[in-house]
């Protein structure tokens, strides 16, 4: 067995995007090399998708909340129908009788929530709502930080784990590296 390259693993988190990308091309057999060329992309991998997606979603919710607040109306139903779907699937589980009779009330009430919730969304439509996409962007930028924060701390495990000439996933983000390297060492 070879001895591992703790050089080339530790210049595959160095140089960001290339090493990686030339080791990966070139450095293939070396199979330490290769699992931190791996971990490394994963990582540069997190840090455009992470913000791609806050972008993507918060924007989105901020359009969708100022041109389409009837839209919130949808996860409403969702969870309120949800005690519908749960007593017709234990009526079913256990063959009760006369189980529709508790099916009905609960669709009846649920339906009559949805209805309040749907005249509280047009009642305050143009009120609050415009406010709401724009605050949950900001929300949401929250945890684009955590995700830095936590790429930051993964980079320098995955230093360490380079020159200690360990083959250990970087917390948090190792499970991307680790498929993509047994894609590409099978």
């Amino acid at each position: 067995m070879q001895k591992p390259n703790r050089l080339l693993a530790f210049l595959s988190y160095i140089m960001l995007l290339i090493g990686p990308l030339l080791l990966i091309l070139f450095r293939r057999k070396d199979k330490f090399t290769l699992y931190h060329a791996c971990q490394s992309l994963a990582l540069v991998g997190a840090a455009i998708v992470v913000p791609l997606l806050w972008l993507a979603i918060g924007w989105t919710f901020a359009f969708l909340s100022v041109e389409f607040p009837i839209l919130y109306i949808a996860p409403i139903a969702i969870l309120l129908f949800g005690p519908v779907i749960r007593r017709r699937q234990h009526a079913v589980r256990y063959k009760e009788r006369w189980s529709w009779l508790s099916i009905a009330l609960t669709a009846v009430v649920a339906l009559a929530l949805i209805y309040g919730s749907y005249l509280v969304i047009e009642w305050l439509a143009p009120i609050f709502l415009p406010l709401g996409g724009p605050l949950l962007l900001m929300a949401g930028f929250s945890i684009v930080i955590a995700a830095a924060i936590a790429l930051v701390v993964a980079w320098l495990v995955g230093l360490i784990n380079a020159l200690r000439a360990q083959l250990r996933p970087v917390p948090v983000y190792g499970g991307w590296g680790e498929r993509l390297f047994s894609r590409l060492s099978s």
